[in-house]
């Protein structure tokens, strides 16, 4: 009677499954990264919730309550999942370095939050919107004032970019034009993403600011938009973090708190 002989089994590694499995790891590369940064924004609520430092006061400390966190921290996974269908990078990718992961977000960030500070100086936006909203100061206050604008960094991304990029980038490049054009398509997001936060800033002309004043925030706030949407896309999502968390740190706590004192 004959043998059978088994063959040994062949694992495909055929383009498409390499891509599937490097596409499952960034998933889970980033996801990991990301849970990290939801912990930080729940041991900030805890921060407000027991230690207070002059931040239960503060009207935007709602974004850092447990259903806020809750709605941040799904919305930024499906942004994730999205991404890594649309050419994103990993969060912490093995392939960029810790330069271009840290080194020049940081950079950046500290270099816009000396423009906009400076502008401040030039302007005093920041006394003349804590004047018209009767707050005693424009900032959150020191000591907990790095937590609560690291943590707002991190919110501030899922609205203006790790969300709404894409997952228009995806409807548009893979489902409407079935893979095609997603270069382009991606550069005018990029724009359009980059002026939400600017647009916001016109509000100040219905509550009486000068044009300067309003300017001295557009067109750093535009300046540090774009700067993360091109870190998102070649850095990963992280990068683009850190270029805010440096930009808040010169803007609303190294002047903030201990220049300006608004």
């Amino acid at each position: 009677m004959s043998q059978s002989v088994a063959q040994p089994v062949r694992l495909s590694t055929t383009p498409h499954v390499v891509r599937m499995l490097r596409g499952q790891s960034a998933f889970a590369n980033s996801t990991r990264v990301w849970l990290l940064l939801v912990v930080f924004l729940g041991l900030v609520n805890l921060f407000i919730t027991f230690v207070d430092a002059g931040l239960k006061t503060d009207a935007r400390s709602v974004l850092f309550s447990w259903p806020a966190i809750a709605i941040f921290g799904v919305a930024g996974l499906v942004g994730i999942g999205l991404s890594h269908r649309t050419g994103f990078p990993a969060a912490w990718d093995e392939r960029i370095s810790n330069r271009q992961r840290l080194v020049l977000p940081v950079l950046f960030g500290i270099g816009l939050g000396v423009l906009e500070s400076g502008l401040d100086v030039l302007v005093q936006g920041m006394r003349f919107f804590a004047h018209v909203a009767g707050l005693p100061a424009y900032n959150a206050p020191w000591p907990g004032s790095p937590l609560f604008f690291a943590a707002g960094a991190i919110e501030s991304e899922v609205f203006y970019r790790l969300l709404p990029v894409p997952l228009l980038l995806w409807l548009v490049s893979n489902l409407l034009l079935r893979g095609r054009g997603q270069t382009p398509v991606f550069w005018i997001l990029a724009v359009l993403s980059s002026l939400i936060e600017p647009a916001t800033d016109l509000d100040g002309l219905r509550v009486g600011a000068s044009l300067a004043i309003v300017g001295a925030q557009l067109v750093p706030d535009l300046l540090l938009n774009l700067t993360q949407v091109v870190m998102f896309r070649r850095y990963g999502f992280f990068a683009s973090i850190v270029t805010r968390v440096a930009m808040y740190l010169i803007w609303h706590v190294a002047y903030g708190n201990f220049v300006c004192g608004c």
